[in-house]
C-alpha cells in the first residue's frame, strides 16, 4: 500500500494562504443562479465583484459563503449532479487538463493532487492511496466545523469522478465511495450520483475509489510532453495569481471581532477602518449591502448556530450577540423564520 498525501511540489508564496482561485466559485454562483438562487443575495460577498478576472485569488471564506448561499436550492434540485453538469473540461482552469493527457489515471491523479492549489486552499488535500485492487483519491480540508461540510463533502468525490471519466473518455463505475456523515440525500440518490450502492458512512474523509482495470488503462489521449507543460504552468500560475483582498473583508473580519465584545457599534467598527462613519456606510452602499444589513446577517448566522450547536438559553444568545434582551431576540427570530427559537433548536445541527 502506498499513501501519498499530494500537495504542490514547488514553493508556493504565503500569500496564496488562505485564498482559492475563483474557477470552482463560478461554477457554484452558475449553479445556484441556475437553480434559483436570487443574485441579489450574492452582492457583497467579497471577491465577487472580480469573480471573471483571471490571474487571481479569492478568499477562502468566499467560496465558503457561497457555499452556504447555494446549499439549499442546489440540492433541493438534485444537488452535486446540478453542479457538475454545468462543468466542461476547462471550467475548472488548467487543472481540469491534468487529466485527459497524463498516462493513466494513477498518473493523472498524483499530478492533479501535486497541483490541487491550482483549484484549492493550499490546506486542501488530495490523498492518493494505492493498494491491492484499486486506488482511493480521498480529500482533507480545514472546513470540519462548516454547517455546509456534509453537501461539500459529497461533492467531491462526484467530481472526481466527472473529472476522471472525462480523462478516460467513458463513464467510470467506483468500487467504492467514502462519506464522513450520512447526508439527508436518499441512498437511492446516492446510489445514482455515484454509480455504485457501495457506499460507506461514517468516514474520517470523503474518498472515491477506482478499480485497477480502470487506473492501469492507457488514456486515449496521453500526451506525456503536454502533461509536463501543464503540470509547470499549474505552479507557475498559482504562484503568479493575485490575491483579491478587499476593503470589504477587513470590514467583515472587525465586525465578526467586534461581535464578540457585545453589540458592535458603526462608529467603532469605522474608526478600525480609517474611515467617518458617513464613508463606511457609502461603501456598503456600493456594495450593494448596508449597515443594518451587514449586521442583521452577522447577527442571524451567529444566532442560528448558537441555537442549532449549543445548549446556551436564549438570554445568553442575545447577549453574546448584542440583542438588548431575549424578546428583542425572539422578535428578530420570529421575522427571520416565521417562527420560534424552540423550532430551530429542534431541528438540530444542519
Amino acid at each position: 500500500m502506498v499513501n501519498n498525501a499530494m500537495q504542490d511540489g514547488g514553493a508556493v508564496s504565503d500569500s496564496v494562504n488562505g485564498t482559492v482561485s475563483p474557477h470552482l466559485t463560478r461554477l457554484l454562483v452558475r449553479a445556484g443562479i441556475a437553480t434559483g438562487l436570487d443574485r441579489s443575495c450574492l452582492a457583497g460577498v467579497p471577491g465577487l465583484a472580480v469573480l471573471h478576472e483571471d490571474g487571481i485569488r479569492i478568499p477562502t471564506a468566499t467560496i465558503l459563503r457561497v457555499w452556504e448561499l447555494v446549499a439549499g436550492p442546489v440540492w433541493k434540485a438534485g444537488g452535486s449532479d446540478r453542479i457538475m453538469e454545468l462543468w466542461r473540461p476547462g471550467t475548472l482552469g488548467v487543472w481540469d487538463y491534468l487529466f485527459p493527457v497524463s498516462s493513466t489515471l494513477d498518473d493523472a491523479f498524483r499530478v492533479a493532487g501535486r497541483r490541487f492549489t491550482a483549484i484549492a486552499d493550499p490546506a486542501d488535500r488530495l490523498l492518493v492511496t494505492r493498494h491491492d485492487g484499486g486506488l482511493t483519491v480521498g480529500w482533507q480540508g480545514p472546513y470540519l466545523d462548516c454547517p455546509e461540510y456534509p453537501l461539500i463533502a459529497e461533492f467531491v468525490p462526484y467530481m472526481l469522478l466527472m473529472v476522471a471519466s472525462s480523462g478516460a473518455g467513458r463513464r467510470l463505475t467506483p468500487t467504492q465511495v467514502a462519506l464522513p456523515r450520512r447526508p439527508s440525500t436518499s441512498p437511492q440518490r446516492l446510489a445514482e450520483l455515484y454509480d455504485t450502492r457501495r457506499i460507506e458512512f461514517d468516514a474520517g474523509h470523503p474518498s472515491i475509489t477506482f478499480a485497477e482495470a480502470d487506473i492501469d488503462a492507457p488514456l486515449p489521449r496521453a500526451d506525456p510532453v503536454l502533461v509536463a507543460i501543464l503540470d509547470d504552468h499549474a505552479h507557475l500560475s498559482t504562484a503568479a495569481a493575485r490575491p483579491v483582498r478587499g476593503w470589504l473583508d477587513r470590514f467583515h473580519a472587525i465586525l465578526e471581532s467586534a461581535m464578540a465584545d457585545g453589540a458592535p457599534g458603526l462608529d467603532h467598527v469605522a474608526q478600525r477602518l480609517a474611515m467617518s462613519p458617513r464613508t463606511l456606510q457609502r461603501r456598503l452602499r456600493e456594495e450593494g449591502s448596508s449597515w443594518r444589513e451587514e449586521l442583521e446577517k452577522l447577527r442571524r448566522r451567529r444566532v442560528d448556530r448558537l441555537l442549532r450547536e449549543t445548549s446556551l438559553s436564549v438570554d445568553s444568545i442575545a447577549a453574546r450577540v448584542g440583542f438588548t434582551d431575549s424578546r428583542a431576540l425572539r422578535r428578530a427570530i420570529g421575522r427571520w423564520y416565521g417562527h420560534g427559537p424552540a423550532a430551530i433548536r429542534a431541528s438540530g445541527p444542519t
